[in-house]
C-alpha cells in the first residue's frame, strides 16, 4: 500500500467558521458591507447569530487575504484604498474579468446564455425599481457572476472572486452614486445609467459567440465604473489625506 495514502486524513466537513466565511465572503461581494462600516467582532457574531470564535477564524483568513482590516481594538473594517491602488485593481478586473467573458461567449450553453440574458432584465427591473439599493448591487453580481461560471474556468472563477471581495463594496457607488436622491432624479440616472448598454452589448456577444465583443462589453463596463466611482470618491477626500474613500 501507498505509505503517502495512509498518511491521508478523512476529508473535513465544512466546519461553522467556513460558514461564517462565507457569510462574510458574500456580505463583501455584495456590498452588504462598506468601506465606511466600522464593526466590532462582537457586533458580526450577534449579526450571524454565532458565537466569537468562528467569527475571529473567518475574519483572520480575510484580513491575511486583504479583503479585511482588523484594528487593536478588534474592530472590523473594509480597507480604504488610494487612487493607485484603486486603478491596478480596476485593471486586474478588467483583463481577468474580460477574459472570462471571452471564454463564456465561446463555452457558453444555449440554456447558461438564456439564464445570463434572464439575470441581465432582472438587473435592470431593480435598477429602475430600487436604484441605490442593496438589491441592485446584489442583482449586479449575480449577472457577473453567472458569466464568469459559464467560462468554464475553475482558476478564473477563483481570481475573479478574490478581486470582487475588494471590489464588491466599492461597487455600490456605481450603482446608486449618492443613493437617497430624489425618485425623478433616481430614474432618470437609472434609466441612462452605463451597465444597462455595456450589459446588452454583453448579451448580444453572447449569442452571437463573439468573445471579443464580449470581453470588450465587460471590460469597458468595470472601467466606465471605476471612472464614476473615482470621481465619487474625489468629492468626498477628506483635506491633507492620501486615501480615497471608497
Amino acid at each position: 500500500m501507498n505509505d503517502g495514502l495512509e498518511q491521508l486524513q478523512p476529508a473535513r466537513r465544512e466546519t461553522l467558521s467556513d460558514q461564517v466565511h462565507e457569510a462574510l465572503c458574500e456580505m463583501l461581494l455584495s456590498g452588504a458591507l462598506k468601506p465606511r462600516d466600522r464593526l466590532s467582532l462582537r457586533d458580526l457574531a450577534e449579526r450571524l447569530d454565532v458565537s466569537m470564535m468562528p467569527v475571529r477564524e473567518a475574519v483572520s483568513r480575510l484580513a491575511a487575504s486583504g479583503a479585511l482590516n482588523v484594528s487593536p481594538k478588534r474592530a472590523v473594517q473594509v480597507p480604504l484604498m488610494t487612487a493607485g491602488e484603486f486603478a491596478d485593481l480596476t485593471e486586474v478586473r478588467m483583463l481577468n474579468e474580460g477574459e472570462a467573458a471571452r471564454r463564456a461567449a465561446l463555452a457558453a450553453t444555449e440554456a447558461e446564455i438564456a439564464g445570463i440574458l434572464r439575470l441581465a432584465e432582472q438587473f435592470e427591473r431593480v435598477l429602475d425599481r430600487s436604484y441605490g439599493s442593496a438589491e441592485a448591487v446584489a442583482a449586479n453580481k449575480d449577472l457577473h457572476f453567472a458569466l464568469y461560471r459559464a467560462s468554464g474556468s475553475a482558476a478564473l472563477m477563483q481570481v475573479i472572486r478574490m478581486l470582487w471581495l475588494k471590489a464588491g463594496p466599492i461597487i455600490n457607488y456605481d450603482i446608486g452614486v449618492r443613493a437617497g436622491v430624489p425618485a425623478e432624479e433616481g430614474l432618470t440616472r437609472s434609466r441612462t445609467h452605463h451597465s444597462r448598454e455595456h450589459h446588452r452589448q454583453l448579451c448580444q456577444a453572447l449569442q452571437a459567440h463573439d468573445g471579443a465583443a464580449a470581453a470588450h462589453a465587460i471590460a469597458e463596463d468595470i472601467r466606465v465604473a471605476s471612472e464614476m466611482i473615482r470621481a465619487h470618491a474625489a468629492d468626498e477626500m477628506d483635506e491633507g489625506r492620501r486615501r480615497i474613500l471608497i
